[in-house]
């Protein structure tokens, strides 16, 4: 498989970095590495080097978002004439096998419309199935890009820096006549937020919550309202899945331990 990768560091750990990247840069021609870190982490250029030759670290002095680094990897496998991209986020690993198991079953398959392929990131929710399945969005992390169908869709959107890039970029990919299709059966390990306790206001029961950086409450919300009242073309569901997602901002406005920062965000 002519296969490229992407992997975009904020803040990384060596060590953990280290070992979530061993589980797939065997299994690509070229692997990116883009650091959006603001201050370069000692010692991290020489570690991730000696990983794999296949490797190529970027160090950019900035974080400018998600969207740009990803658009910068998807001209940078074009220009090097690859045929797919896998785009990953630091904190995400593959199970052993699984990502020669996902090139399989893209090689295998007569998928001539799917413009991205995706992974079970929550199983508990997404029940694995040996099928694929169409999907309405794909996370970011563990998908595969279609070059070739990718330039039709067109750039992941920078305005929205951060969160809801994966969404908005998976919308337009069916708003172009093309599919999103997720391999249920090959679960991605992720972290989605901090896991923090919390007593319910409703039930008084104790549980944990997922929350998120202070910085991330201000791209949630206006990202969210910037495609529920600017995206042209959003259908029902699109609409219907953007407020789902935002709806994860009550944890961090109700169980947040830096709340004050959350609501100055």
């Amino acid at each position: 498989m002519n296969i490229a990768g992407v992997v975009i560091l904020y803040h990384p750990d060596i060590k953990q970095i280290s070992a979530n990247i061993n589980t797939y840069a065997s299994g690509l021609k070229q692997l990116y590495i883009f650091d959006n870190t603001e201050t370069q982490t000692p010692g991290i250029e020489a570690a991730l080097h000696g990983l794999h030759p296949n490797i190529k670290y970027h160090f950019f002095n900035s974080n400018e978002g998600i969207a740009k680094r990803l658009n910068q990897a998807f001209a940078l496998a074009t220009q090097n004439q690859y045929d797919y991209l896998l785009t990953m986020d630091q904190d995400s690993s593959f199970k052993p096998d699984d990502f020669e198991k996902y090139k399989s079953l893209i090689q295998k398959g007569d998928f001539i419309n799917v413009a991205q392929f995706g992974i079970n990131c929550q199983p508990n929710i997404s029940i694995p199935s040996e099928a694929p399945q169409e999907a309405l969005t794909l996370i970011t992390s563990g998908s595969i890009l279609n070059l070739s169908l990718v330039k039709k869709v067109g750039d992941f959107n920078e305005d929205l820096f951060i969160d809801f890039v994966d969404a908005e970029f998976s919308y337009r990919v069916i708003q172009t006549g093309f599919v999103n299709l997720m391999f249920s059966n090959i679960l991605l390990n992720h972290a989605i937020g901090e896991l923090v306790p919390g007593r319910s206001v409703v039930t008084f029961k104790k549980s944990s919550r997922i929350i998120h950086a202070p910085v991330r409450a201000f791209y949630i919300t206006r990202n969210g309202l910037t495609l529920l009242f600017k995206h042209k073309g959003l259908g029902p569901e699109m609409k219907k899945d953007v407020i789902r997602c935002m709806k994860i901002l009550k944890n961090d406005l109700i169980y947040h331990p830096q709340l004050a920062k959350v609501y100055i965000n």
